[in-house]
């Protein structure tokens, strides 16, 4: 017995210590553009069942969809699970891991993902699968022929793949590790860009050339598969498509507005003049990028826009007078704009 109890012991604590270094040594995505990692142990720490706005898609909405502006605004509780270079496959599962401990009202989806033809570099793999629970749905994903992730051992174990990077180790690998700064770079999952790249419009991104771009069966295949998903939960589904002039174009708006028709599903594309126009986006202050990513008043714009459609038209309604809920993100609110003015004063430029 005894030395069954040495053995179970010696199991554990080897178990507990793989964990440790497992934390460690997997980098920490938490660039001001990208924050994967905060953004998923941020959602892990969420309150079960307390948000009821689901937004995925890729980095367009991930830096263009501002929780806390729409918290703000219309008191909605919404997180911002979009991720860099997110294909269709990959948002199907972000989802799916997603409801496992939240039931929102409404999936917010836009759709880029739509026309993505190549996979995703290794590293926007790792930024995914690396920030995910071990559970079934990692297992299901990273064996999905269709996600094409490679090496799935390495996707559970993942020190097989980073344990060479002893001698890159920093401080923020163990601070991460131990949790104590999974908030700094990401705000209810959104990335923060305050940086201002105007964008002028010379080639017309959205002007109609009579053309239809093609949707490949993989990617109609994981519509289907997310509608239904959304279906069997409840799940009311919007789609939208954040302001890009180089992801986007007339023709893909036509493309995604005639799969919107066929699954009755209401599609607002802010890339049409009249939206843009409506809620005054300025591509001279509202880009930081060149037009590819909204920087934070371009999100605060389109997000206000998107809270005002979610109150109105998807019974997501005000959580201000609930002081259980409001409490947390007030504060979240106030970090936000207090990071905000930093960060403008450090780099940025006010309106």
């Amino acid at each position: 017995m005894k030395n069954i109890l040495r053995s179970i012991i010696f199991l554990i604590v080897g178990f507990m210590i793989l964990q440790l270094l497992t934390h460690i040594f997997v980098p920490k995505w938490m660039s001001q553009v990208d924050p994967a990692s905060p953004r998923f142990s941020g959602f892990y720490s969420l309150e079960k069942n307390t948000i009821d706005v689901l937004v995925v898609g890729a980095s367009d909405v991930g830096r263009g969809y501002s929780p806390l502006k729409v918290w703000k605004e219309y008191g909605i509780t919404s997180y911002n699970l979009g991720t860099s270079n997110q294909t269709m496959s990959l948002a199907y599962y972000v989802i799916k891991e997603a409801i496992k401990t939240q039931k929102p009202k409404t999936l917010v989806l836009d759709m880029d993902a739509l026309f993505v033809t190549k996979d995703a570099p290794e590293g926007e793999y790792r930024k995914l699968f690396d920030n995910l629970k071990l559970d079934d749905v990692k297992l299901e994903a990273i064996n999905d022929e269709d996600v094409r992730a490679g090496n799935q051992l390495s996707y559970i174990f993942p020190i097989l793949r980073f344990h060479s990077r002893w001698d890159k180790l920093e401080k923020k690998d163990v601070n991460m590790s131990l949790k104590k700064e999974y908030k700094k770079v990401s705000y209810m999952g959104m990335a923060m860009s305050y940086k201002i790249k105007p964008y002028i419009d010379t080639k017309k991104y959205m002007e109609d050339k009579g053309e239809n771009e093609k949707i490949t069966e993989e990617n109609l295949y994981y519509v289907d598969k997310i509608v239904n998903l959304c279906h069997e939960n409840n799940i009311e589904l919007l789609w939208i498509e954040i302001p890009s002039t180089t992801s986007w174009s007339y023709a893909r708006n036509k493309a995604t507005q005639e799969l919107a028709n066929k699954y009755n599903i209401e599609f607002i594309d802010y890339n049409l003049p009249h939206l843009i126009e409506e809620i005054k986006l300025d591509w001279s202050k509202d880009t930081a990028d060149l037009g590819n990513h909204l920087n934070v008043y371009g999100a605060e714009k389109v997000s206000k826009d998107i809270g005002k459609i979610l109150s109105e038209k998807y019974n997501c309604t005000s959580h201000k007078n609930d002081e259980h809920i409001s409490k947390t993100w007030n504060e979240e609110l106030e970090r936000y704009n207090k990071n905000k003015e930093k960060l403008e004063k450090e780099g940025g430029k006010k309106k």
